[in-house]
């Protein structure tokens, strides 16, 4: 389970205020915590909006922050506005991806399950033999152009993980990390990908792997 992150050192409370846009500027994002009523507070889990140079990561126009009565600030006085989505920019995080977002969902376990459903049915359906690979099992159409993948999840629970490839691109809808926190991404693939047919969930595996190692630090630490 994503560890949950508390603010230490230098963080201060902001007075009343209603976080319906995003604020300019941020640096961490806080993904709330769900009260009686139905709304959200503070208090959730928090994720770096920038890189530990500075750099900003996120794509501001794609985050999607809350309404809530009081949002908390960083140490240098910066909001910390408690989000539904952060999106980022993978241009300036320097990734490898079309699109990464990390999202929160009422019940990351049913939602990741719910996505598996369509690996699993082109499974029992598949008239070509499943591709198993030390962290992957994977079916490929019978002209190997289209594919679903199960896959070991990098984040405790082995909560299920499936990925689709089709045509030039590949998707990971649901990436459980937490109980109520999900990324999803996508990527590009060129046509050397399909050339290896076994070897083409552990290579998926990889990217799902370079995709946690990118998020770990992120939500580790402060």
């Amino acid at each position: 389970m994503l560890r949950r992150i508390i603010l230490c050192l230098g963080i201060a409370f902001a007075g009343p205020a209603t976080a319906q846009e995003c604020p300019q500027f941020f640096r961490f994002v806080d993904f709330g915590l769900q009260i009686s009523d139905g709304g959200f507070s503070r208090g959730g889990p928090i994720l770096r909006a920038e890189s530990f140079s500075g750099t900003s990561l996120l794509s501001n126009k794609d985050t999607i922050c809350r309404s809530v009565r009081d949002i908390a600030s960083d140490g240098h006085g910066n909001p910390i506005p408690v989000v539904t989505t952060m999106a980022y920019d993978v241009e300036k995080a320097g990734l490898d991806l079309l699109d990464l977002r990390v999202s929160f969902v009422e019940d990351s376990t049913e939602v990741a399950e719910n996505n598996t459903q369509a690996h699993w049915k082109t499974l029992d359906r598949a008239k070509t033999k499943p591709v198993k690979g030390q962290n992957s099992l994977c079916v490929l159409s019978s002209d190997n152009s289209s594919l679903s993948c199960q896959l070991v999840s990098p984040y405790p629970g082995n909560i299920a993980l499936a990925v689709y490839c089709d045509g030039s691109s590949c998707k990971m809808p649901v990436l459980a990390m937490n109980d109520h926190m999900s990324a999803s991404a996508s990527w590009a693939i060129d046509d050397a990908f399909w050339d290896t047919p076994d070897q083409v969930g552990e290579e998926v595996f990889d990217k799902v792997q370079s995709i946690f190692a990118f998020l770990e630090p992120l939500s580790s630490g402060v």
